[in-house]
């Protein structure tokens, strides 16, 4: 019979089972035997969070205009985690918050028709409550499938280094084998760059992982000469793009405490750009000179200006911009550009783009010598 309200919270703990009775069937419209946590588990989980939005009830108000409440946050991110290694969707997590506040409510309600000044309070406290932990839940649920993502791309780059490393030193042999045909020697040498291809796009997801994980990209400085390590990230360029013409200008001393190879690897990706956006028939442009407390180094290339509206984000990761001649197909993972800038900002230089239609021009700067991290 409807009476007197309920202190919510009173309510909550008095009808715990009943509460999570109807759970259980918000659940039996999930495919819960895809979950590699136990539904006793799942179920505990749901237990210690409307106990803790019970308990959270009978506190006072939170001074702080956040209002959050230290106990509900962190119960709140461990059943993110929980729901996370248990398979749920996004979609599912913000579904049983929703199932949850309207199972209370509606059971709450029925047990009274007089909600007072305290239960309107009550009902308030509660929509807050529950709002800031599903905010919780969605951040730390988001953030822990992004890492997951993240260190499952890094071991998969990692783990195909092996096999291609095995179908390089095969197609180096071939090429050494005086006694093969020419169309097989061609065949090998397409093997060859197809797979250095593929080592530069693991090398720039490996980066990648470390970044997103939080890890610098490590850095093994020494003496190096800029004119000599264009030089090699050119002769790299160019037996990937045969048909491509380069040119190379360097002036003044380039000398420097950098790490050559990432170096190498900046410049590479640099150029590789040039050549899947810039004008085919024309030659990509790679100039070196000295400046004042260091060096600068730029890749021009003709064609199309890249889009006012994505010069912002440029150097993003996973951006891939609009390439001249619709009849050509896109290619790589949009991580160039990042990995250069990383790689840049490892440096403690700088990467820029400006883009006319004249063409577009990156611009790195690299002071002489680093200071150590």
């Amino acid at each position: 019979m409807p009476g007197e309200a309920m202190r919510l919270a009173d309510f909550i703990d008095a009808n715990l089972d009943e509460l999570l009775g109807d759970w259980r069937r918000f659940a039996q419209q999930l495919d819960l035997r895809r979950s590699a946590v136990s539904g006793h588990a799942l179920q505990t989980s749901t237990r210690s969070l409307l106990r803790q939005l019970a308990a959270d009830l009978r506190t006072p108000p939170a001074e702080d205009s956040a209002g959050q409440k230290p106990g509900a946050t962190r119960q709140a991110r461990a059943h993110a985690r929980n729901r996370l290694r248990a398979g749920f969707t996004l979609a599912e997590v913000v579904s049983e918050y929703c199932a949850l506040r309207i199972n209370i409510l509606e059971r709450w309600t029925r047990e009274t028709d007089d909600i007072g000044p305290d239960a309107s309070k009550d009902l308030v406290r509660f929509n807050q409550a529950l709002d800031q932990a599903l905010k919780e839940s969605i951040s730390r649920y988001s953030a822990g499938l992004e890492r997951a993502r993240d260190l499952f791309v890094g071991i998969l780059a990692h783990d195909l280094r092996t096999p291609l490393g095995a179908i390089a030193m095969s197609a180096q042999a071939l090429l050494h084998n005086e006694g093969l045909p020419d169309r097989c020697l061609q065949a090998a040498a397409r093997i060859g760059h197809s797979g250095s291809r593929m080592q530069r796009m693991i090398d720039d997801l490996l980066d990648f992982t470390r970044t997103r994980l939080g890890s610098p990209l490590p850095l093994a400085r020494s003496r190096a000469d800029l004119a000599d390590v264009c030089a090699r990230a050119l002769d790299e360029i160019r037996a990937a793009h045969p048909e491509r013409t380069f040119l190379l200008e360097c002036q003044g001393p380039l000398a420097g405490h950098w790490d050559p190879n990432r170096l190498a690897q900046l410049l590479a990706n640099l150029l590789d750009n040039a050549v899947q956006h810039g004008h085919p028939a024309r030659p990509v442009a790679l100039r070196v000179r000295r400046a004042e407390d260091g060096v600068i180094a730029e890749v021009h290339n003709d064609g199309p200006a890249i889009p006012a509206h994505m010069r912002h984000q440029i150097f993003d990761p996973l951006m891939r911009g609009p390439r001249p001649g619709t009849e050509r197909r896109q290619t790589g993972l949009g991580l160039g550009l990042y990995i250069a800038r990383q790689i840049a900002v490892a440096h403690q230089g700088t990467l820029a783009v400006t883009s006319a239609e004249s063409g577009t021009t990156f611009t790195l700067w690299l002071p002489d010598a680093p200071s150590a991290p």
